[in-house]
């Protein structure tokens, strides 16, 4: 039985404007005018409402815009909450706590799980940072190493990890080792490199993680310190996100980073864009045959809050907010720097090549529209959905049960695809296997708080915690361990990369046979509204 509400729709409040169709190209990105007519939006549904009904549909997902009709639509801007919750990122303090109860008792899979962060360099307790103004990365990392990139990420994972060790064993050089790595990276100012916003992506998110950690936590990180980080994800990250509606996983790592530096800037325009953009993204980027016989196509940008509605949002949260992150000229900045991004690609409107040409046959629930290129892009991306999905769920938002369908037909797809006990389809006999992820966290949604049974994702699950007893290696920035058989794959990127770190440890078998309530939740500790901002 689905656990999930019916979706349903109201009106909203009309209005039009005249549309100019964006013109772009990779490296030079027109202006272009975003209009203003706003379109049915579903109700969102609380986390406490989605254990008590039975069935779902998919009535959000509404037909893409006509990219040559003279207006176009744009979606209201979902409510958020009016303050965030803190700590409220991917754990609260009471799951922490029953973490950390786990570990001390010996359970399992939270002893291997804490065994194995503990020893990999990233805990080390003589870790030090590696601080850049300007971080720097190519394409997989290529020139990362000067440019600083593997740095930023090597330190934004150490900085989350340390927060973890912290919380886990009482510890306080742990915390304050997080606090020397946050506040060294606060001289950062911006990013480049071929990879700009998709290394801007990842980090955001992980740095804000541990930092929601140490400031709900460890009262001796100073509140002078923590607005100069807060102001330093306001000037380095923020800027370099806001309107990068880009494709794949990179559109999906930059959902993650909006949201979670929102919750720890308690900037709820951030916050807002971030669910926006994955409400509009999703859709596109995993297909159901309910969708037609083609995927939707992905001119989701047409739906992005404006600038406007954004800085209504985040009044009095800066002294001019014309001088904010809302208003920065992105496109400048491109120009000036000879960066590109994805909108080039996207306007060509070639479905076939955005879906790497998937043979009519593959077109089954759940195909994504990376599957044909790796299966490890796809992992990666669904990660960072997910991730976003946790957050907004913690924050009171339940973008899980709005595509409930959607997101557990990829699941079982996927796992399928990645064990060696399931055949291959014909139409997927091409598929390289890539690398693989983890489903810890959306598992533990699905199956743990909302009873559905997912058996090829609980199979794959039980294929990956046996890696918990390795120690993984870092090699060229990357955390990998060697796969064990059973795997279409010959290894999998380690249990911290890039924007994704020890989810076995923070949600394997969390609301399992009662030991945590499925609802987001009272947030045990702290209540902190949070020092980054007002």
């Amino acid at each position: 039985m689905n656990p999930y509400p019916t979706i349903t729709t109201m009106p909203w409040k009309q209005r039009t404007a005249p549309f100019i169709p964006c013109v772009h190209s990779l490296g030079k990105r027109a202006t272009c005018l975003l209009v203003l007519l706003v379109l049915p939006f579903c109700v969102w549904s609380s986390p406490a409402a989605a254990q008590q009904a039975a069935t779902t549909t998919n009535t959000l997902d509404q037909p893409t815009a006509d990219l040559n009709a003279s207006v176009q639509p744009t979606t209201k801007v979902p409510d958020v909450p009016a303050t965030f919750k803190h700590p409220g990122l991917l754990n609260s303090m009471e799951e922490l706590q029953f973490i950390k109860q786990k570990i001390q008792a010996g359970e399992e899979p939270w002893k291997s799980a804490f065994e194995q962060m503990k020893a990999i360099k990233y805990a080390s307790l003589t870790y030090k940072p590696h601080p850049h103004e300007t971080a720097s990365s190519g394409f997989l990392g290529k020139g990362g190493g000067p440019g600083g990139a593997w740095d930023e990420n090597n330190d934004a994972i150490a900085a989350y990890t340390q927060a973890l060790m912290w919380i886990f064993t009482d510890n306080e050089q742990y915390a304050q080792n997080a606090v020397d790595i946050l506040n060294a990276w606060s001289i950062l100012q911006t990013h480049g490199g071929p990879n700009w916003y998709l290394e801007t992506a990842w980090e955001g998110s992980m740095w804000a993680e541990g930092a929601e950690l140490i400031r709900a936590t460890y009262p001796k990180w100073n509140p002078d310190d923590i607005a100069k980080f807060s102001a330093m994800l306001d000037r380095a990250f923020l800027p370099l996100l806001h309107n990068q509606l880009s494709y794949g996983n990179r559109e999906l790592a930059v959902c993650n980073a909006m949201v979670t530096i929102g919750v720890f800037n308690n900037d709820r325009a951030a916050f807002a864009e971030g669910i926006n953009h994955w409400v509009s993204y999703v859709p596109c980027w995993i297909y159901l045959t309910d969708d037609g016989p083609t995927p939707k196509k992905p001119d989701y940008w047409l739906t992005s809050p404006s600038n406007d509605d954004l800085a209504q949002m985040d009044a009095g949260l800066f002294p001019d907010v014309k001088q904010s992150w809302i208003y920065t000229d992105l496109d400048a900045y491109m120009k000036a720097n000879k960066l590109g991004n994805d909108h080039g690609m996207v306007q060509k409107g070639d479905l076939p090549g955005l879906w790497y040409h998937a043979p009519q046959a593959a077109y089954v629930d759940g195909l994504c529209s990376e599957t044909f290129r790796d299966l490890g892009h796809c992992d990666l991306g669904f990660c960072q959905m997910i991730n976003t999905a946790e957050i907004a769920w913690h924050q009171g938002i339940d973008l899980y049960g709005m595509q409930a369908k959607r997101i557990t037909a990829f699941m079982e797809l996927e796992s399928s695809l990645h064990n060696t006990d399931d055949p291959l389809p014909d139409a997927f006999a091409k598929v390289n296997p890539g690398v693989s992820g983890t489903f810890e966290i959306a598992y533990n949604h699905y199956h743990n708080r909302m009873g559905m049974d997912l058996p090829k994702t609980q199979a794959l699950i039980q294929l990956y915690r046996p890696l918990l007893q390795q120690v993984p290696s870092v090699s060229a920035g990357w955390c990998v361990l060697k796969a064990e058989p059973g795997l279409r794959t010959k290894d999998i990127p380690g249990p911290a990369v890039l924007d994704i770190a020890w989810e076995s440890l923070t949600h394997a078998e969390l609301n399992a046979k009662g030991n945590l309530p499925a609802g987001n939740g009272a947030v045990a500790g702290t209540t902190s509204t949070g020092v980054g901002h007002p």
